[in-house]
C-alpha cells in the first residue's frame, strides 16, 4: 500500500504539471488512476479516494478557477464534482483500467415533442430539482463568463458540447433537443404547442406557466418575447448550406460564409425567443437554452458522422485561430477540460440522438403532423394567445427596468438573417448581418 501511495503521488506530480501545460487531461487522469494494475490491490473505498485525489490535483481549485466566475468555494466544489463524475463515466464506458465494466449509453436525446412530450417532462422535472437546490443557477452562471471564448469563433460547437454534457451529468437525464424547424414551417410559428404549459410555458412576458414558471434570474423574473426578431431554424437551409460542407472551418466563425455558419443559425433562434434568451451572457438561465443547444449539437453530430464517411477525423479537424481562449489546447473554462475535448470521439461516444423527424411518422407524436404536400413534419398549433400584446409590453418594461435594454448585462446575440414574419422589436438593439439564401 505504501508503494502504491508513493507511485500515485509521483504520477500526480508529473501529470498535474503536464495538464497545466496543455496536455491531454483524460489520458493523464486514466494514467493516474491506472497506477492500480490489479483491482484487488485496494478496496473500493480506497479506489474512490484515489480517483478523487487524481481529479483534485489534475483540476486544481486555485487561481485558474477564478477565471470562470465569482463562485464560492462550495459552488466550485460542486462544479468540480460534476467534472469528476463526467470523467469517470467516460472512462468507465471506454473500458479503462480503473473499471472495465461498460455501460450502455443513457444519454439518448430525443426531440422535445417525441413520445408526446415524455422526454421533455423528464428534463423539466430534473431542471426544477436543480433550480430548487440552486445548482442550476451555478451551471447557468458559467455561461456569463465565457462569451469571448465560447462564441464568435471555432470554439462555439465544441465548448457548448462540453457544457451540455456537464448539465446532463447534473440532471441525471438526457437533454431533449428542440427542432425549431418544425415550428418554422408553421404559418404562425409563435402559435406552436411548445409555448404552452405542457412544454416551455408562455412565450410572452414573464414566464408564469409551465415547468419553469416563476423562475428567478440575476436580471429578475425569467421572461420572453417570442417572434421578436431573428428566425427559427430552416431545415432546408441547414441541409443545403451546412451539412453539404466537410470541414469545421466551413461551418465555424471566423472562416465560414455567413450562410453556412452554424453559430449564426443558433444566434437567430436566440433572437427569435428574445427576452432573456436574446442576451449573450445570461441566456442559459432559461432552460430552453439547453434544448436549443441540444439541437445545435445534433446537427454537429450529423456533420461529424459525414466527416468520418468522407475520411476526415473530426477529432483533429481544428480551425486555426488567434482568438484568445479558442485554440484547441486552451483551457475550456469548464475547468478540467481543454477545448479540443469537445471534438473528441471519447465524448461523442457518450451521446446518441434520435433521428430528426420524417414523414409520415413524425416521431409518432400527437403534437406534430406530416404535411404530405410539402413532405415535412409540422408542430401542432396551440390555442391563439389571448394576452400576447400585454406580454410584449411587459417584456419591454422588464427589459428597461432591469437595465437589460440599455446593455447593463452585456450585448445581445447578433443575427445573420431575419424571418419577415417577426415583429422586429427585440428588447435589446440587435446587430444584423443579412444574407440571402
Amino acid at each position: 500500500m505504501v508503494y502504491l501511495q508513493v507511485a500515485v503521488s509521483l504520477a500526480l506530480t508529473f501529470q498535474s504539471h503536464a495538464w497545466m501545460n496543455g496536455g491531454d487531461f483524460s489520458k493523464q487522469f486514466e494514467e493516474c488512476t491506472g497506477v492500480y494494475n490489479k483491482p484487488s490491490d485496494v478496496n473500493a473505498l480506497s479506489m474512490r479516494g484515489y480517483e478523487k485525489q487524481c481529479t483534485d490535483l489534475l483540476i486544481p481549485l486555485g487561481s485558474s478557477h477564478q477565471r470562470i466566475g465569482n463562485f464560492t468555494d462550495d459552488q466550485m466544489g460542486y462544479i468540480k464534482s460534476l467534472i469528476r463524475k463526467s470523467f469517470m463515466e467516460m472512462l468507465n464506458n471506454m473500458g479503462n483500467r480503473v473499471k472495465r465494466n461498460t455501460k450502455s449509453v443513457w444519454r439518448v436525446r430525443e426531440e422535445v415533442r417525441s413520445r408526446n412530450g415524455a422526454p421533455f417532462q423528464r428534463y423539466a422535472e430534473a431542471v426544477r430539482r436543480l433550480k430548487k437546490s440552486g445548482e442550476y443557477d451555478v451551471i447557468a452562471q458559467i455561461h456569463i463568463t465565457v462569451v469571448p471564448t465560447a462564441h464568435f469563433g471555432p470554439n462555439f460547437l465544441r465548448w457548448h458540447r462540453l457544457y451540455l454534457f456537464i448539465l446532463e451529468t447534473a440532471l441525471g437525464c438526457p437533454i431533449p433537443y428542440w427542432d425549431s424547424s418544425e415550428d418554422y414551417v408553421m404559418k404562425k410559428p409563435q402559435d406552436s404547442v411548445v409555448w404552452t404549459p405542457k412544454y416551455f410555458g408562455n412565450g410572452y412576458g414573464p414566464v408564469v406557466t409551465g415547468p419553469f414558471a416563476n423562475f428567478q434570474t440575476p436580471i429578475g423574473p425569467l421572461f420572453r418575447k417570442i417572434n421578436a426578431d431573428g428566425s427559427l431554424m430552416d431545415r432546408h437551409a441547414i441541409i443545403k448550406y451546412v451539412l453539404s460542407k466537410r470541414r469545421m472551418g466551413d461551418i465555424s466563425s471566423p472562416t465560414a460564409k455567413p450562410i453556412s455558419n452554424m453559430e449564426g443559425y443558433h444566434n437567430n433562434v436566440h433572437a427569435w425567443i428574445n427576452g432573456l434568451m436574446g442576451n449573450l451572457g445570461y441566456s442559459a438561465y432559461d432552460p430552453v437554452f439547453f434544448c436549443l443547444h441540444s439541437m445545435i449539437d445534433n446537427v454537429y453530430e450529423i456533420f461529424r458522422r459525414q466527416q468520418v464517411k468522407a475520411g476526415i477525423n473530426p477529432a483533429t479537424d481544428f480551425v486555426k485561430t488567434g482568438q484568445k481562449g479558442q485554440s484547441p489546447g486552451d483551457l475550456s473554462q469548464i475547468n478540467g477540460f481543454i477545448n479540443s475535448y469537445g471534438q473528441s470521439h471519447k465524448l461523442a461516444f457518450q451521446v446518441q440522438y434520435q433521428p430528426l423527424s420524417q414523414c409520415p411518422v413524425c416521431h409518432g407524436s400527437k403534437h406534430k403532423y406530416c404535411d404530405n404536400y410539402r413532405g415535412v413534419c409540422v408542430s401542432r398549433a396551440a390555442a391563439p394567445h389571448t394576452n400576447a400584446m400585454e406580454g410584449i409590453l411587459i417584456a419591454d418594461l422588464m427589459a428597461k427596468k432591469s437595465g437589460l435594454a440599455e446593455g447593463a448585462f452585456g450585448a445581445p446575440f447578433p443575427i445573420f438573417s431575419v424571418d419577415p414574419r417577426t415583429r422586429g422589436d427585440a428588447v435589446q438593439p440587435i446587430e444584423e448581418k443579412k444574407y440571402k439564401y
